[in-house]
């Protein structure tokens, strides 16, 4: 039985800072003939508003760093657990634990490096990644998500912002306007910015140029949130399908117009925003 080296994280959004840890764990395990496995939690803290991964974006973005073993805990059956109970459950005879520089763990957030010493003789701590002189957390990135500084935010996260969702129907207003969008309903957890954003589609495996909408329709006096998808050079029907979203950059923030009129004017110079983006 192969000896394990355990990295222990939230890992929501698996940003650079994630990866280090992971790469660090792979490494690790590589060099002594060990397996990596990776420990984490099915959902956040309450206190934290949304998540930049959903389950199965998380799981799918660490197997992507060369683990092939993820355990999901129970979050709401762990957190009242002392660390020591937490360890003895769930760390029993580790070769090596790798975590992150902040890594706290247990009731109140009690555990800390001194206490995991206690059980396994090895344990590394990744140093933290930094971006522009700021530590690279998934705290500082949904501040950013939310500013709609979608560039900062993928650089932060080494990858583009995505988003799943399953295409609905919608109000029919865009194709009326001459612009006919894909609706999507997207995870209710999943943190989303608004405004208008380039972005691009993927539609099985092929990858279209497109423009996203997330807001609540203010011009036609709406609040809900809805998340339309204007994709560019396709034409085809996509109702029932999952299709993802890569945001790119921001165009502008969402806002109410005067008339409908209006609004497709803006549109139409979105759009010429848009175009100008992917022929750069």
């Amino acid at each position: 039985m192969k000896k394990k080296v355990v990295a222990i994280g939230m890992f929501d959004g698996v940003h650079l800072g994630h990866q280090r840890v992971l790469k660090t764990a792979v490494d690790y395990a590589r060099n002594y003939n060990s397996e990596t496995v990776v420990l984490t939690f099915d959902n956040i803290p309450k206190k934290q508003s949304g998540v930049l991964s959903t389950l199965t974006e998380k799981t799918h973005l660490i197997k992507l760093q060369g683990i092939k073993k993820v355990r999901v805990l129970p979050f709401n059956k762990i957190k009242n657990l002392i660390p020591e109970n937490f360890l003895k459950l769930y760390l029993k005879n580790c070769f090596c634990i790798v975590i992150g520089y902040d890594f706290r763990f247990g009731k109140g957030r009690c555990g800390s490096v001194k206490t995991i010493k206690k059980f396994c003789p090895k344990v590394i701590i990744a140093t933290p990644v930094r971006y522009k002189n700021k530590i690279i957390s998934s705290t500082l990135i949904k501040k950013e998500l939310l500013g709609g500084k979608i560039e900062k935010v993928n650089r932060m996260l080494g990858q583009n912002y995505t988003f799943e969702g399953k295409v609905i129907k919608g109000l029919g207003l865009g194709k009326k306007l001459g612009f006919p969008t894909a609706n999507l309903s997207v995870k209710k957890e999943k943190l989303l910015p608004e405004g208008i954003f380039t972005s691009k589609v993927k539609i099985g495996k092929k990858k279209y140029h497109s423009i996203t909408y997330i807001g609540g329709r203010p011009t036609l006096g709406l609040s809900a949130k809805t998340v339309e998808v204007y994709i560019l050079g396709f034409d085809g029907r996509l109702y029932g399908k999952k299709i993802s979203v890569e945001l790119l950059s921001k165009i502008r923030n969402d806002k109410k117009f005067l008339s409908v009129k209006k609004l497709a004017q803006r549109i139409r110079n979105d759009l010429k925003i848009t175009r100008r983006y992917f022929e750069k």
